[in-house]
């Protein structure tokens, strides 16, 4: 599921949600660790804002591929660690800070969604100053360009599917794809001590929340890297579904801009959507 918007977050609304979704959403292996309450907020202080840049550098740049990678020298390798662990990182991470921080001032009052995981505790084995949580978790959400439902969805039923058919065609009997802004996750990470313990699920079922409750969206979509399968079998057991072609024969690949160490790379994601109706929200 994976960090830049697009998902710079999106590079697709060329508006204000250049900065919005970052990256490809990604969900890391982890240690379990002795269980607490868990919060899911939007962030509320410059402390959970600089732990959630922290939490997404740590996840998405500390293994984000070298320059080594096309000089593979030792000397090469142990230079570019070196200068990630000297500054790289902590400059990576005031670069993240301020990224989340600008983009929830300028998107206040839209569709825009950042929410964090709190726990109350220690940070990092530090004991946090009073009042102050922990940033366990994240989740990124605003609006991007995605095929409506009725072209893209095989799981819809034949009534609605001849339902919108006339939504869909022009008079000469062609077939358009009908593509508007709709909420869309472009970014989840969970610390790798958190992980397996439900806080994902909780930050995706929050999401769905808004994007049905106060938006008033009928369906979600969220953009998962190729390779990170186990993102992409989560999200299948919270009931995503893979977006398919108009003719319903090929899932839909597109490209998305993502940040790696304050550098933006355009990469493919698969798309994926699920439906939103009633009051219960399927289980991951």
């Amino acid at each position: 599921m994976n960090r830049g918007q697009q998902l710079r977050f999106l590079p697709l609304l060329h508006y204000t949600l250049l900065v919005l979704l970052s990256s490809s959403t990604t969900i890391v292996s982890s240690l379990h660790t002795p269980p607490s309450e868990i919060i899911i907020a939007a962030p509320s202080s410059i402390s959970d804002y600089r732990r959630l840049a922290s939490l997404i550098v740590s996840t998405f740049d500390d293994s984000a591929p070298e320059s080594s990678e096309r000089d593979p020298s030792i000397f090469n390798y142990k230079w570019d660690a070196l200068k990630w662990n000297l500054y790289e990182k902590s400059l990576t991470e005031e670069f993240t800070y301020r990224q989340y921080a600008s983009t929830a001032r300028r998107m206040r009052g839209k569709k825009y969604c950042l929410l964090v995981a709190k726990e109350e505790g220690l940070d990092s084995g530090q004991p946090l100053s009073g009042g102050d949580c922990n940033v366990v978790g994240m989740v990124e959400m605003g609006l991007s360009i995605c095929p409506s439902y009725s072209v893209i969805d095989v799981f819809d039923s034949q009534e609605d599917e001849h339902k919108d058919e006339s939504l869909l065609h022009t008079s000469d009997g062609r077939c358009n794809r009908v593509c508007i802004p709709q909420p869309t996750i472009g970014v989840l990470c969970i610390k790798s001590t958190h992980q397996n313990r439900g806080i994902g699920r909780k930050l995706i079922q929050k999401c769905e929340k808004v994007a049905r409750e106060l938006w008033e969206e009928p369906q979600i979509f969220v953009d998962v890297e190729p390779d990170n399968v186990d993102a992409l079998a989560f999200f299948e057991k919270c009931g995503y579904h893979y977006c398919m072609d108009r003719g319903g024969t090929a899932q839909i690949l597109r490209n998305t801009t993502v940040f790696r160490r304050r550098m933006e790379e355009v990469k493919p994601h698969w798309l994926l959507r699920k439906k939103l109706g009633g009051s219960d929200l399927e289980e991951c």
